[in-house]
């Protein structure tokens, strides 16, 4: 097996309870993006790999091989895609991050991967971003929303993947009304769906939801590039994922002349 530094716990099914991981998660990640244990779960049998940092340093990695991302990339089985990475904002901070990414890399390389991908914005974190250029990671796609794709050739050449462009097309595949995507990865995220899908019916606005439920759901189907959630109205984008319900709302009431 890859090698585990010691200040890193492995998270698995049977000890998820016991590493805290989930409360970790909520604290760092922010109330608005809480796993849920079950989903947690599902993506661990899947493939899903966690690791966090041992107390009293706080963070956490999640990441996985391509072919199993919920993530929006294009040809990524020869890849593995970090889809999440938190550090509590701390002196150490970026010895934190460092240190998650290599356990990453260790991992990647020691099962054979061409490439690690991660998205992010370009206005995310900047501790993060400049941590990325330190361990040779550079910028090899972006999309809509400023969404970046960082990736890091571990064996090659190698064809890097690619972000979809499609976002367009993927948006006026919902169809008409008001149609809000979901992973349904937590509790907060089902609740802000079923809000906004209340105020459209309440309004006369055909409304309805489409769950994302596979991996290869959410690389082939998601209309916007952050996967998380996904609102869409007469088959055009309304906000992001960043958005609460009732800035979507507005903004809905604005294009309906509500």
């Amino acid at each position: 097996m890859a090698r585990v530094p010691r200040n890193v716990i492995t998270v698995s099914p049977p000890n998820l309870d016991r590493t805290g991981f989930l409360s970790l998660e909520q604290g760092l990640a922010g109330p608005d993006l809480p796993t849920g244990r079950d989903w947690l779960i599902d993506r661990l049998t899947e493939g899903l790999q966690v690791r966090m940092l041992r107390p009293p340093l706080r963070g956490f990695i999640e990441f996985i091989p391509g072919r199993a991302t919920w993530r929006p990339i294009r040809e990524t089985d020869q890849s593995v895609v970090i889809e999440c990475l938190r550090v509590d904002a701390t002196a150490g901070r970026s010895v934190g991050i460092g240190a998650l990414l290599r356990v990453a890399e260790d991992w990647a390389r020691y099962y054979g991967f061409s490439s690690l991908l991660m998205l992010l914005r370009d206005t995310d974190d900047p501790d993060m971003r400049a941590e990325l250029r330190r361990q040779s990671y550079q910028v090899v796609d972006q999309t809509i929303g400023g969404m970046q794709l960082w990736g890091l050739v571990l064996q090659g050449p190698v064809a890097l993947p690619l972000l979809p462009q499609d976002w367009r097309s993927r948006a006026a595949q919902l169809g008409p009304g008001l149609v809000i995507q979901t992973l349904g990865h937590g509790d907060r995220n089902r609740s802000r769906a079923e809000d906004l899908l209340t105020l459209g019916r309440e309004a006369g606005i055909l409304s309805r939801l489409d769950h994302i439920r596979t991996a290869e759901q959410a690389r082939t189907r998601l209309a916007c590039p952050d996967a998380m959630s996904c609102v869409a109205l007469e088959g055009d984008l309304v906000g992001n994922s960043d958005w609460s319900v009732m800035q979507l709302w507005q903004e809905i009431r604005r294009r309906r002349r509500l």
